[in-house]
């Protein structure tokens, strides 16, 4: 006797959000977005993002360039109290 197994699909939807996206200068904009990511990417469409290769690294760490995280605020070692 064979079961047949029946699988349910589940229905997701995409909600439009809207996100307050500010910079530095303190402009706010309002952009209704699907994510975060889809609503900063529309206000610096000049921004492009890749992963990046080796010889990319390479290049950029010998040209003085800092390996930055994401989500991590950097500190100074000056700010941080490390130097004299």
């Amino acid at each position: 006797m064979s079961e047949t197994v029946t699988a349910t699909k589940r229905a997701y939807t995409r909600a439009l959000k809207t996100y307050v996206v500010s910079q530095e200068d303190g402009d706010d904009r309002l952009v209704r977005a699907y994510t975060p990511g889809e609503a900063l990417k529309h206000c610096t469409p000049e921004l492009k993002v890749r992963l990046a290769s080796h010889d990319d690294i390479i290049e950029l760490m010998a040209a003085g360039c800092p390996v930055e995280t994401a989500g991590v605020v950097s500190v100074s070692a000056e700010n941080a109290g490390l130097t004299d």
